[in-house]
């Protein structure tokens, strides 16, 4: 396994595993700050939990989403790393962290061009992404 895709699986592993510990944290206990949750909530906690899950595994299935536009933007020249916040499907937050490249306005353009051709590709809503391209000096301001 490439580091890029050990590094990309890792970030998926915590945001599931941070993910499902605030909602199971929530829904199993019903409660937070000594407030009893509804099973409305509950139900809707749940209900949310698994649209992510179900999201993410289309997103980084194999031959999917993320690996096309890896791929797509090595092909261009552009090594890096994707960082992702899945809040819900309507609400997708990535960066894109350049470490080959200074993240120059053109280039800027250039990986939001690719990536988002790959969101048409793969018949996804553009309006649920939020894209950023910074340097490898940046962090994930979200």
């Amino acid at each position: 396994m490439k580091k890029g895709k050990i590094t990309l699986l890792g970030i998926i592993v915590t945001l599931f595993v941070v993910t499902f510990l605030f909602i199971n944290n929530t829904s199993t206990k019903g409660e937070t700050s000594g407030v009893h949750l509804s099973p409305k909530i509950q139900v809707e906690n749940e209900k949310k939990l698994k649209e992510i899950e179900e999201f993410s595994t289309l997103l980084f299935q194999e031959d999917g989403f993320s690996e096309q536009v890896s791929n797509n933007l090595k092909e261009k020249g552009y090594a890096g790393q994707i960082l992702l916040a899945i809040y819900s499907k309507d609400d997708i937050r990535v960066k894109y962290i350049l470490e080959n490249k200074d993240a120059a306005e053109s280039v800027q353009k250039e990986v939001k061009s690719i990536f988002f051709e790959s969101i048409e590709n793969h018949n996804l809503d553009s309006n649920s992404f939020t894209l950023k391209v910074g340097d490898s000096d940046d962090g994930p301001d979200w």
